[in-house]
Order: C-alpha cells, then sequence, then structure tokens
C-alpha cells in the first residue's frame, strides 16, 4: 500500500476491486448453472468443486492485493470452517503471511496527524525500518525520552474507514458465489460476529483498554507478560507499548528451550486461555504463534489484543455444560447443551447425534479425557478434530454455526495448535478439569466493565 493508495480515491478503486471480483464469482457460478443442466450428476460435482477452488482462490486474491481491512477479514474468515467451505477457507489461510511494510514516509505522516508531531520529535530514537508489518498496521522500535523501549503500532490510513465495507462486499461475492450451504441466519450472525470484533480491532483505544484490563487481571500471574500502555503516545490509531522481548512459539531453539522447559511453556498458555472463557470471560482471540513469545525461564509474552471477545458469564456457562456432557458421553446431556450453545437444532433427535459423538471422542477425547501425559508432537488430533466440526456442522439439518462460540473456539483451538508446534509433553486433562469444575460466578466480571468503554464510532 502506497501513499497514494489512502483517502477517498482509494475507496473507489476498493470499491471497485471487490465490485469485480463479486461480479466474477458469480458470473462463473451462473455459467455452470447452465452447462450444468446438460450433464450427469458426477460431472456436477467436479464442475463445483473446480468452480468453488477457482472462486475461493480469486476471492483470496483480490482481498490480498487490498490489504488493509479487507485482508483482515479475510484472515479471520479463514478460521471459520464451520461455516465456509474447505475451497474458501484453504485460500484464505494463504492471507495469514505477513504484509509488505509500508512506505515510512506514510508512516511518518499517519503519525503526525495522530499525535501532532511528527515521530523525530515525540521519541529519542524511531527506527524507520518496521519490526513487523500485518494486513491493518506496522510495528516499529523506539525509545521514549526517558529511556524506555517500545513499540508502536501503526495503522495505514484509511482502514478503519473501509470495515463495513469490506465486510459487505465479501458477504456478497460468498452468496453470489454459490459456494455456500449455510443458512442465512447462521451465516449472517457470523458476519456479525466478524464485523464486531474488526470495528473493535481498528479502535487502538480500545486495544489499549484490553491491554490495561488483561495485565491486571492477570497480576497474579508473574509468568505471564502483558506490556504497559504508553499513554501519552497512543491514539485511535497509534498505540504505543513497552517492549517485551521474547523468542517466537514456533521458532525455539531445543538448545535453549528444552522439553522440561517447553512443556511448562504449554502449561501456561493452557491455563491462560482456559482460565479466560471459563473465569474471565473475555478471551485473547487471535492465537496465531506470531502473537505470543517465550523466555528461557518459561514465561509467556502477550502481544496484540485488538481481537478480544467478551462474552458474558451465561455463554461460559453454557460451554461448560457442553465440555461436560461430551467427558460424561451422555448423548442427551451433549445434545441439550449443543442446542444452548447454538451449535444444534432444537428437535432433533439426541440419538442422530451419536456418530457426531463418537467421532468427538475418537478425535480428541484422548486429549481432554484421559488422565495421561498427551505428546502434542506426535498427534494431529487438534486438525483432525477442527475438520471434523466443520464438516459435521455443514450439516445443516443437525448442525448450525454458532457465532456465540466462534472466537472461544478459535482461541482454545489455535493454543491446542501451538502445542503442536511446539511439541509439548502435557497432560491437558488435568489442566482442563480444573476449570470445567469451577464454580459459577454470579457476576460477568470483566465482561461487565468492558460493555461500559467508551468507544469510537464505526467510521
Amino acid at each position: 500500500m502506497s501513499k497514494s493508495s489512502t483517502g477517498p480515491t482509494s475507496r473507489r478503486r476498493r470499491f471497485l476491486k471487490l465490485a469485480g471480483m463479486t461480479a466474477a464469482v458469480a458470473g462463473t457460478y451462473a455459467r455452470d448453472q447452465i452447462t450444468g443442466v446438460f450433464t450427469d450428476e458426477d460431472t456436477r460435482a467436479r464442475q463445483k468443486a473446480n468452480r468453488d477452488a477457482r472462486s475461493g482462490a480469486r476471492i483470496a486474491k483480490t482481498l490480498g492485493e487490498l490489504k488493509g481491512a479487507a485482508m483482515k477479514v479475510g484472515q479471520l474468515a479463514s478460521v471459520a470452517k464451520d461455516i465456509l467451505p474447505d475451497e474458501l477457507t484453504a485460500s484464505l489461510a494463504t492471507l495469514q503471511r505477513s504484509a509488505p511494510p509500508m512506505e515510512y514516509g506514510v508512516i511518518a505522516e499517519q503519525i503526525e496527524r495522530e499525535l501532532g508531531r511528527p515521530p523525530e520529535l515525540l521519541f529519542a530514537r524511531f527506527d524507520p525500518i518496521p519490526f513487523a508489518a500485518a494486513s491493518i498496521g506496522q510495528v516499529h522500535r523506539a525509545q521514549t525520552d526517558d529511556g524506555r523501549e517500545v513499540v508502536v503500532k501503526v495503522q495505514y490510513p484509511g482502514v478503519d474507514e473501509s470495515v463495513d465495507s469490506d465486510i459487505s462486499h465479501l458477504k456478497l461475492a460468498l452468496r453470489a458465489s454459490g459456494m455456500l450451504a449455510t443458512r442465512r441466519a447462521a451465516f449472517d450472525a457470523f458476519f456479525l460476529e466478524l464485523r464486531d470484533r474488526m470495528r473493535e480491532e481498528v479502535d487502538y483505544t480500545h486495544e489499549a483498554q484490553n491491554v490495561r484490563w488483561f495485565k491486571e487481571l492477570h497480576a497474579d500471574d508473574p509468568h505471564l507478560i502483558i506490556p504497559d500502555v504508553v499513554g501519552e503516545r497512543s491514539s485511535g490509531r497509534i498505540l504505543t507499548l513497552t517492549y517485551e522481548p521474547g523468542d517466537s512459539l514456533g521458532e525455539l531453539d531445543p538448545a535453549v528451550y528444552d522439553q522440561e522447559c517447553r512443556n511448562r511453556i504449554g502449561e501456561r498458555l493452557l491455563h491462560m486461555v482456559f482460565r479466560q472463557v471459563f473465569e474471565l470471560h473475555a478471551v485473547h482471540a487471535d492465537p496465531n504463534p506470531a502473537n505470543f513469545a517465550a523466555r528461557p525461564n518459561g514465561d509467556v509474552v502477550l502481544y496484540d489484543f485488538g481481537c478480544v471477545k467478551v462474552f458474558p458469564q451465561e455463554h461460559a456457562a453454557r460451554y461448560r455444560d457442553l465440555m461436560r456432557s461430551l467427558r460424561d458421553g451422555d448423548e442427551v446431556r451433549i445434545r441439550d447443551a449443543m442446542v444452548q450453545v447454538g451449535i444444534a437444532r432444537p428437535g432433533a433427535d439426541a440419538r442422530e447425534y451419536r456418530a457426531f459423538i463418537d467421532e468427538f471422542r475418537a478425535s480428541i477425547g484422548a486429549i481432554f479425557f484421559q488422565d495421561a501425559v498427551y505428546d502434542f508432537g506426535q498427534t494431529s488430533s487438534p486438525e483432525t478434530y477442527l475438520r471434523m466440526v466443520g464438516r459435521a456442522l455443514r450439516n445443516p439439518r443437525l448442525f448450525q454455526p454458532s457465532a456465540q462460540i466462534l472466537f472461544t473456539d478459535r482461541a482454545q483451538g489455535g493454543q491446542l495448535m501451538n502445542l503442536v508446534k511446539m511439541d509439548c509433553k502435557v497432560n491437558l486433562h488435568r489442566i482442563y478439569e480444573q476449570y470445567l469444575s469451577l464454580p459459577q460466578r454470579g457476576d460477568d466480571g470483566f465482561a461487565s466493565r468492558m460493555a461500559r468503554v467508551p468507544r469510537r464510532p464505526p467510521v
């Protein structure tokens, strides 16, 4: 993205590019519908698979080219395997890679526009080479006048102005492509949840508050490191945090991080996410390994609090009931609990879920429900589970995607994959049981406080 790609002209270009994407996938679908009349069922199935793959690639390519909100929406959508077809999520997953950085001149102008002075006057030192670059902004190392080492997260110009439009275009393209079997209500609920998380993620004032409160809520855990907000160098589009070093979870040197240390890091990640889901009712919902780091003493560092899912206590209680019933194998309770969390259709016979229950317990039961150390480095169970759930939830007669648990599931599943990356050996069952047995809280804790935070209105 360059300087010339910002402002009203850019919005027009984005509109035309997104509209062209929608027209292309809709045209492909219409042509296949016409030719399909004269072909047999097997040929139609092959045509649909090819069409979905082409449409998925076209959508991912367009979102990637546009960067900004469109690319971030695509990244978030790539984890929604329970509502989007495999051909699309496979293409969208390519957007997870880091985006190329923006010219330093644009970054400097954005800082001056937001904070009133150029970075050279705001900081004792400001590195023009970005420390990291992503879809909606990039991060630069700097030093404050009082000597603190900090990171400055700068949002690309125009990103927050395009969130609603980019999401609306993606919805329209998916509908026009003929790729979806999901019922409209569930599809709309998913995109409403996606829009809400995106609006929060482009509001750095909101993220700063997330950082402060997560630091407060985890203050009793000295091994979970959360940076401090430098408020006088932050705004709605600039976020300055103290620099907290650490090593990437996916690149831990075995000479520094032996098996015992990696196991300890994995246990701390699990305690963190389960506590957030079942006790705090607010979860760090972007488990990308780039958002976490480790230290040789076993400490875990958290980065990027833009995507945080806050939910009422009753949602945590329903989710706990579901996991307890799955542990116990009671199909009637499982069906009722799935109805409560929104993934099962009311009125279906509990016996119809037997195959799903058996497959769930076979794919993931050993991890959650067996009191034994589990070798995550030698398993494909988390991936198998995610594929199985995605396949099951596309059966509209029995299942429906649930926006209620979309991001809590994303957080937990992502941390399991992080344990796989680190080759951890952990008794997850004992950790999980601590949180399943927690007494039900009588208040919403973090959720009730978050609801009172003033936020910038969507642009």
